[in-house]
């Protein structure tokens, strides 16, 4: 599953980003992304996984991540601002 349909979603993701200009088409080579997933273990317990749904999910979420980290949101202020009232779901 995640070495093979979020994988995928991940690069199309990147790609899709390209595509809208949201990374500038020259700066493609240049930039790196390091990429982070986790995934319900539970996952591997399911027995028909909606890989379609599953791709959709991780490419939408990559053009989002990618258009928020390129337009600095939120902003090192804001972050500095609310570092301690940001809540993590698994912290």
């Amino acid at each position: 599953i995640l070495m093979g349909t979020v994988q995928a979603a991940i690069a199309n993701g990147v790609l899709d980003a390209v595509r809208e200009g949201i990374i500038p088409r020259e700066k493609a080579h240049d930039l790196g992304i390091i990429y982070s997933v986790w995934l319900d273990p539970s996952v591997t317990k399911v027995e028909k996984v909606d890989h379609q749904a599953l791709f959709e999910v991780h490419r939408e979420a990559t053009v989002k991540v990618i258009r928020k980290a390129l337009n600095n949101a939120p902003s090192i202020d804001w972050l500095l601002e609310n570092q301690d009232k940001v809540e993590h779901y698994f912290h």
